[in-house]
């Protein structure tokens, strides 16, 4: 967060994703071919070990809806405790049944393991979304306003969720909720397989009522 304010960047305008429970094996080139970016401005962070550091992080802002028009990618990494190094912003476009990728800026150097690594963290991010289910957690902030509104009966204007993105399980328990004068809040972009065994990309948009309040989520991609 501090990051991204001492940027000039509003933390409410991105769409959160922590990652810290993939592994770090490689991804598939499929999935950069077929997915997209959930949303337009997406904070994609890992914690977790490195193969030298026992806590690392490693922090993406991930923007851009269209890979053919260029999707575009800014890399921050480093050992826990330390300040993050950041990376030339990388920029990946398809072209074709080519994927093609370099620094934004031309005047920019990026080594191939680098530009590799996050066009793999990419591949795993998207892959995990695609193959997954949602349960929701939600987390209400304790504002003397939600309070007040809890204890007059009515719902609060703003909440928080965690959203866990995890592997279909063969039998799910119910995890509540229901579809009734939902909230306004951000749908996320998703890769949807139609009855013909094609794939389309479903892009993200606003949903929900907000004269009922406004909920704003953030995402826990799980193993």
């Amino acid at each position: 967060m501090g990051l991204v304010i001492d940027g000039g960047l509003d933390p409410s305008e991105l769409q959160w994703f922590d990652i810290s429970a993939l592994d770090d094996g490689p991804g598939e080139r499929d999935f950069l071919m077929e997915c997209r970016p959930p949303f337009e401005r997406n904070f994609v962070v890992y914690r977790g070990p490195s193969r030298n550091h026992v806590v690392y992080d490693l922090m993406m802002i991930v923007a851009g809806q269209d890979p053919h028009e260029g999707i575009v990618v800014t890399m921050w990494k480093g050992p826990y405790g330390q300040m993050p190094k950041d990376f030339p912003m990388l920029v990946y476009a398809i072209d074709g049944d080519v994927i093609k990728y370099g620094p934004a800026n031309e005047n920019d150097q990026m080594d191939e393991d680098v530009a590799r690594t996050i066009l793999g963290l990419l591949s795993k991010w998207y892959a995990a979304m695609s193959a997954g289910c949602e349960m929701h957690s939600p987390r209400l902030q304790p504002t003397w306003t939600n309070r007040r509104k809890i204890a007059a009966g009515k719902a609060p204007t703003y909440d928080w969720r965690t959203v866990v993105i995890k592997p279909a399980q063969s039998k799910a328990e119910p995890q509540g909720g229901t579809h009734a004068s939902p909230r306004l809040h951000d749908r996320r972009g998703h890769l949807r397989r139609l009855r013909s065994g094609k794939n389309v990309w479903v892009r993200p948009c606003k949903v929900g009522d907000a004269s009922l309040g406004a909920v704003f989520k953030d995402y826990e991609v799980a193993a």
